[in-house]
């Protein structure tokens, strides 16, 4: 079966969606990914019919609507792939939420990136049980933590790590403000974005330059070694008006290499960090974060506890071929 899966996301992208599509394509050789520009999705329809037999579409909209029109049409099946921030999109005005049901109900079938988004999904289109694809660890981050057998051994101060781009929903400035007054603490940053600059401005306002460092956007390589050289993993991400944390591929990137995780209980990320096992989600509030940063600075037992279940977990369930195998199911 010729598979042909039209994205919008840039593939050198670091983005959710463009890693697990980079992950289905590593996994199915018959599967081509193919870069579209949205102002030329009629024309790619039309030029590339004889060139598959099905297709997998990570964009409900707009994507979505023109291979609905084309199966309305006589044309080939198709599969809807849903991350989260997607589906939101899709049912924001009356117009949108039908279409998108059509869709949905029309597709050969729904595949979703968490249980809670499929439960979503199935209540909206009416939809018996989606499947659920989690995304995976990227192959090189799980051969470099497997040369290791992490050994976190926590020390004053214990070494908070958050990997994320920087926005304001990702909550590094949460963090801050739990740790700015408890030099028990040192916080690095790795990751780009629009709120870099005020991240820095409130470094310098708390005096903490030597406790709180940023590095930038880097390769899996150094994201190891960022990952190997901290005790414990917090992004208290919350939802937004315009975005929300699908599921949060990085909690298990670093729970992969022994990691405990500091999360905000929400659907989704609840099913990348166990409560109590492999990390602990608690309110999205800084007095809690506090409290919980306080709790696993005094109890290190537990903290490595927690780090060694999260990383079996991790190699259990989450490589990229325990996942996205799953797929073979629709071929």
């Amino acid at each position: 079966m010729r598979i042909l899966l039209p994205t919008l996301d840039d593939p050198s992208s670091h983005g959710g969606v463009a890693r697990y599509i980079d992950a289905i394509a590593k996994t199915f050789s018959n599967v081509r990914v193919v870069f579209v520009d949205i102002k030329h999705l009629t024309r790619f329809f039309w030029n590339a019919y004889h060139e598959y037999d099905e297709l997998w579409v990570h964009h409900v909209l707009p994507i979505g609507t023109r291979a609905w029109m084309y199966r309305m049409c006589g044309g080939k099946p198709y599969v809807i792939f849903l991350h989260g921030l997607d589906f939101d999109l899709a049912r924001r005005n009356v117009w949108k939420r039908w279409l998108t049901r059509r869709i949905l109900r029309n597709a050969k079938n729904v595949v979703t990136n968490s249980h809670a988004l499929a439960n979503e999904v199935a209540l909206f289109a009416s939809i018996p049980d989606p499947l659920v694809v989690y995304p995976c660890v990227d192959d090189a981050l799980v051969a470099a933590a497997c040369t290791i057998l992490p050994s976190h051994y926590p020390l004053i101060p214990l070494r908070l790590l958050t990997v994320g781009r920087l926005v304001e929903r990702k909550g590094h400035l949460t963090v801050i403000e739990a740790i700015k007054d408890d030099d028990r603490f040192s916080y690095t940053i790795v990751g780009d974005g629009e709120m870099k600059e005020e991240i820095q401005q409130k470094i310098r306002e708390y005096a903490l330059e030597d406790r709180v460092q940023i590095h930038g956007n880097v390769d899996n390589v150094a994201l190891a070694n960022f990952y190997m050289n901290a005790d414990v993993f917090v992004m208290p991400s919350h939802k937004s008006a315009s975005d929300r944390e699908g599921f949060g591929i990085v909690y298990l990137e670093a729970a992969l290499f022994g990691l405990p995780v500091i999360a905000v209980r929400q659907p989704g990320v609840d099913e990348a960090v166990v409560d109590g096992e492999t990390g602990v989600c608690i309110e999205d509030a800084v007095a809690v974060l506090q409290s919980t940063l306080r709790h696993m600075v005094t109890d290190p037992t537990r903290v490595g506890e927690m780090g060694l279940r999260g990383r079996e977990r991790v190699l259990a369930e989450f490589t990229r071929e325990k996942q996205f195998g799953r797929l073979r199911e629709l071929l």
